[in-house]
């Protein structure tokens, strides 16, 4: 192997290129934000990410890690992603139906485990993401390793999931954390009275304030 061989074995090495991936990145990005949004879903599609029926992409799609596209990544009937929206792909991340996702959100499935006081950051490990049917996760929002998102639910603006979210909750804030339960849910259900009408204390209204207001974005 001459000079120049060993050169571009290295470069290809170091770029670790995935067709997928680049043709994603290009397709999503190569068009205008929150237009041709059928276009980019069928081009998205062709480039092998499954997208279902009534599912529209708004915007860029970063997909980086080692998972392949094809067999890790999913996006159910009916959804909405705003864009840009980066995937790290080193386990399954699959987001449901009817799903609405903001601006700027991170999808990141790879962390490292903490190792020893001369190099913190150890050993690489992946971990999936789900997030549930019916769900809306709000701009800049960064989900982490290993977190499911309930259906149902909703993440605030900014907000950083570090674990699991129950169905039908709102969390929010730095790293998240449980704000109130949404009405519609199992538990709001199962504690409302059967005639359908909200029974609220009088002296209990006066000491509980109503659930503060969290920003969620587009």
């Amino acid at each position: 192997m001459n000079a120049l061989e060993k050169l571009l074995s290295v470069a290809r090495q170091e770029m670790n290129w995935d067709v997928r991936k680049l043709a994603v990145h290009f397709v999503s990005s190569g068009l205008p934000h929150h237009a041709l949004n059928r276009l980019r879903t069928h081009l998205l599609i062709q480039s092998g990410i499954r997208i279902g029926q009534n599912a529209a992409i708004g915007g860029p799609l970063r997909i980086t890690g080692p998972g392949d596209v094809a067999s890790l990544f999913s996006i159910g009937d009916g959804s909405f992603v705003s864009g840009p929206l980066h995937v790290d792909l080193g386990a399954r991340v699959k987001i449901g139906a009817r799903v609405y996702i903001g601006d700027d959100v991170k999808l990141l499935t790879g962390t490292h485990e903490i190792a020893e006081s001369q190099q913190r950051c150890g050993s690489q490990r992946w971990a999936p993401i789900e997030i549930g049917d019916g769900s809306w996760i709000g701009s800049a929002v960064t989900i982490l390793p290993g977190a499911t998102i309930g259906n149902g639910a909703i993440i605030g603006a900014g907000a950083v999931v570090t674990g699991n979210v129950p169905p039908d909750t709102l969390y929010a804030g730095v790293p998240a954390r449980f704000v109130r339960d949404l009405e519609g849910g199992e538990q709001s259900k199962s504690s409302a009275p059967q005639s359908g009408i909200r029974i609220v204390n009088a002296a209990r209204a006066d000491t509980h304030p109503p659930p503060p207001r969290v920003a969620v974005g587009r």
